[in-house]
C-alpha cells in the first residue's frame, strides 16, 4: 500500500522517532496556539477575532506546517491525476 506525502506527516507526528521529536513538538504548540486563537472563543464565550484575522492566522499555521512536513502543493498536484475525457460515452464514438 503506497502512502502519499499526508499521511507521513501525520504518522510522524503521531508517532515521532529521534529525528521528528523537535517537529512534533513544534506542531503540536503551532496547533494549539492556532486552536487557541480561532476556535477558543467558540468555548469561552469570547468574541472571535475578525474573520480576515482567522483565515490569515489558518492560512499561516498551515503553510508552517506544510513547509515543516515537506508537504507542498506541488507534490500534492503531481499525485492528482485529471482525464482527458471529453464526457462523451463510448458507444457513442463507435456510431
Amino acid at each position: 500500500m503506497e502512502t502519499g506525502p499526508d499521511s507521513v506527516g501525520l504518522g510522524r507526528t503521531l508517532m515521532p522517532d529521534s529525528e521528528t521529536l523537535e517537529r512534533t513538538g513544534a506542531t503540536l504548540i503551532l496547533f494549539g496556539v492556532w486552536a487557541a486563537i480561532v476556535l477558543g472563543p467558540m468555548f469561552a464565550n469570547a468574541d472571535p477575532p475578525r474573520a480576515e484575522l482567522q483565515i490569515a492566522i489558518t492560512a499561516l499555521a498551515f503553510s508552517i506546517l506544510g513547509r515543516m512536513w515537506d508537504l507542498e502543493v506541488q507534490r500534492l498536484l503531481n499525485g492528482i491525476t485529471i482525464s482527458a475525457d471529453s464526457g462523451k460515452r463510448q458507444d457513442d464514438q463507435e456510431d
